[in-house]
Order: C-alpha cells, then structure tokens, then sequence
C-alpha cells in the first residue's frame, strides 16, 4: 500500500470514529468524565482503523475473504478463533490458515476439526495518544520493532509545538532500521481535541 493510500484508510477511519463518538456522546448527554469519554474515542478510532485495514486486505487480494481476519479489543466476532479479541498488539490484521489439531495431524479420519493460525500479519499497528510521555511511546514502538509483518503503523497525537513528533519520527527510523516492512508513522489529534482539530499527517519511514 502506498502512502496515499494508507492517508486515505486514516482519514476515512478517523472521520468515522468521530461520527460514531458524536452520536454516542449526543445520546449519552453531557460527559462528566473527561478521560472516560476520551478514552471511549481511543476505542472508536481503533475499531474503525482495523475494519478498514481489514477491508483494503481482503479487496488487495485475489483469495477467499474468510482468509483474512482482524484482531483488536472491540472485534468480539472472531474471539473464539484464539480466545481473545486483542492479539499482542493494538491491531492485527493477518491472512489466515487451517491447520490440523494434534490428533489429526497423523490420522486423515479424524474428525475433531481444524485450527485457525496466522500464516502472516499483513498490518500490526499500536495507537499511543500520550501528549508528554516519550516512554509510553517508546513501549509501543519496542512491539513494532519485534514484530514480524507486511505493513507497520504507528499512531500518536498530532502537536506541532512538542518535541515529541521529531523525536518519535526519528525514533521509530531508529528502531526499524533495516526491517522488511513498509513502516509508517500517522499523527491525529488528540481525542481530546477532535471536535476543534481534523488533520492528519502520514509518514512514511525510509
């Protein structure tokens, strides 16, 4: 996927998660919890971002579309697959295999059925919307760097005065130096600020 196309997935996902959150809060009335409401934003971005990374997979492939799936906390359709919504990371989107249990590995009668794996993680992304913790962000970029995939995307808050944008940019450059993925580091606003500010900003990491 080119960096224009990624853009377009982030701003298509973004715009929708704050339609979503828009309608919630309208329903559920003025918010006395500020980190709560943020914290259901986080939530709403991550849901829209993977449904739409999951849908670009299955359309750039010429296979099955069940060979795809996602995995990320709000996903409860696919939990029984591994017995968890969120696997490792934030998100995973990843083509998919059957694979035969332990019994029937040797015995082409057995009848006690297939397992899922993952044969390979075409997007493994983390969200950090951390303002002014370079170690928060450094946590998560770690999981990037260890991990095995495709596509690599990094999330944090959009603020042009901090510091914390060259440092995550040159940090993120550092970390996977070298790796085989197609690395990309988006900045979106913070939840907090989502009803004042939409840009976004997409980099891709050489």
């Amino acid at each position: 996927m080119t960096r224009d196309q990624l853009y377009q997935v982030i701003q298509r996902s973004f715009s929708q998660a704050i339609q979503e959150c828009q309608q919630f809060e309208l329903e559920q009335g003025p918010q006395d919890n500020l980190t709560r409401c943020h914290a259901n934003r986080s939530r709403e971005w991550i849901n829209c971002l993977a449904k739409q990374l999951l849908q670009v997979s299955k359309d750039n492939h010429s296979i099955a579309e069940d060979k795809f799936l996602a995995f990320y906390r709000g996903n409860d359709k696919d939990r029984q697959v591994f017995g968890l919504n969120e696997f490792l990371f934030d998100i995973v989107v990843a083509k998919m295999l059957e694979l035969n249990t332990a019994s029937g590995w040797r015995n082409a009668k057995a009848t006690d059925g297939m397992l899922k794996a993952i044969e390979k993680a075409i997007w493994i992304v983390e969200s950090e919307f951390q303002l002014k913790d370079s170690r928060a962000l450094l946590v998560d970029m770690n999981k990037l760097a260890l991990a095995k995939a495709k596509n690599k995307l990094f999330v944090m808050s959009l603020d042009p005065l901090s510091k914390m944008n060259t440092w995550a940019e040159q940090t993120l450059k550092t970390l996977t130096k070298g790796d085989d993925a197609a690395v990309f580091l988006a900045k979106i606003p913070h939840p907090k600020d989502w009803s004042v500010n939409q840009h976004i900003e997409l980099i891709e990491i050489l």
